[in-house]
């Protein structure tokens, strides 16, 4: 665990821009009377009672906020699973899309209201917002150790789970289209596939690993070919695998590989997906946010998410990939001993994430 620690870049991510020192002001002015003495002081109290002590001071709390990009048909079963083990904390959920959670958090507390109590999301976005001041740091009790050559800055090193970007396309429509069966990004480049699939533009997770995997210039390349072959633009991945399988378009560049396998399972028919190998792979991460309106409930919640029963709970009700060794993942979507795993930088500077995601939307031709 020692390895965790890491250095984070000082500059402020574009989508925070003018947030961030105001950040400091804002838990004198507003949040439910949470100022930052007083959240110095309930962090220090949390942070050191057991999860049995949490459990307790949470029901009294009655209550938490969860900001979260979990897909919206798995939300409420993650939280029923919450409530079979701590029954009696109302887990009131928004759902947001991994880019939306940088601005909503920080616009948030820069008003001085602090309506989240835990987010859990795609890493580059945590990271702008933790780089901005927008979280509380808390280490969980039970926490599994991390993929091997990655690290997290102590005290947001809670990984909800590994998420893999894979291709997908419509088997039916394609064989109907007389079309050939794309088995890389690189088919999505070739005339046929003009207009016929579909790309995230918000999608920094994916180019991130891409550049991990393949280096900056050919990762630029692909995505400027996808780019040129005039791609349908989704807002997430699961829009793009919710219209690959009613057929148009017909393929995907960005979908996730956890939830392609669990809809191929159901219409087998519908979906079909390819793992690129090294497979391109980013950590979903989970921490407390800043001055948290239910601290106890925010760290038991946290806790929960990475043991092995919270873990348990989202690999049998999503798919998604667990770091747990003790929870047993789909194989067909993560074995590394078939599929190298390229992980981006789970802890992106705000230079680099910005650079970034210009880059990608700027070679997508994305507005």
């Amino acid at each position: 665990m020692n390895s965790r620690r890491r250095r984070l870049g000082a500059a402020v991510p574009v989508v925070a821009a003018g947030l961030a020192l105001s950040l400091a002001a804002c838990g004198s002015s507003g949040g439910g009377g949470n100022g930052d003495n007083a959240a110095s002081s309930s962090s220090s109290k949390f942070d050191n009672m057991s999860v049995s002590q949490l459990a307790a001071e949470a029901k009294k709390e009655g209550s938490l906020t969860w900001y979260t990009t979990f897909a919206d048909d798995d939300v409420a079963p993650m939280v029923a699973a919450f409530n079979k083990q701590y029954p009696g904390i109302k887990v009131n959920s928004v759902r947001l899309s991994a880019d939306k959670i940088p601005a909503r958090m920080l616009t948030e507390q820069r008003g001085g209201k602090f309506n989240a109590d835990v987010v859990s999301g795609d890493s580059p976005q945590l990271a702008q917002v933790l780089q901005a001041g927008g979280l509380t740091p808390y280490t969980p009790h039970d926490l599994p150790p991390l993929p091997k050559g990655l690290d997290l800055p102590k005290g947001y090193e809670g990984v909800v789970y590994i998420v893999t970007t894979v291709l997908a396309y419509n088997p039916t429509v394609v064989k109907q289209a007389g079309m050939t069966a794309p088995t890389s990004w690189e088919d999505l480049t070739k005339p046929e596939w003009k207009g016929k699939f579909s790309i995230d533009p918000g999608a920094v997770n994916w180019y991130d690993s891409l550049i991990k995997a393949m280096g900056h210039d050919a990762a630029l390349k692909l995505v400027q070919g996808l780019g040129n072959n005039k791609p349908v633009f989704v807002e997430s991945h699961t829009q793009a695998l919710t219209q690959v399988e009613s057929g148009e378009p017909m393929a995907a560049a960005t979908t996730y590989g956890y939830k392609d396998s669990k809809d191929k399972k159901k219409n087998p028919g519908q979906v079909e997906f390819i793992n690129g190998n090294p497979l391109s792979s980013s950590l979903n991460l989970i921490d407390v946010a800043k001055n948290p309106p239910h601290p106890a409930a925010a760290r038991l919640f946290d806790d929960w998410m990475v043991s092995k029963d919270g873990q348990a709970a989202v690999v049998d009700v999503t798919n998604h990939t667990s770091t747990r060794t003790d929870v047993d993942n789909d194989t067909a979507v993560w074995n590394p001993d078939k599929w190298t795993p390229a992980f981006g930088d789970p802890v992106l500077s705000s230079d680099t994430y910005n650079k970034e995601l210009a880059e990608y939307k700027q070679a997508l031709h994305a507005p």
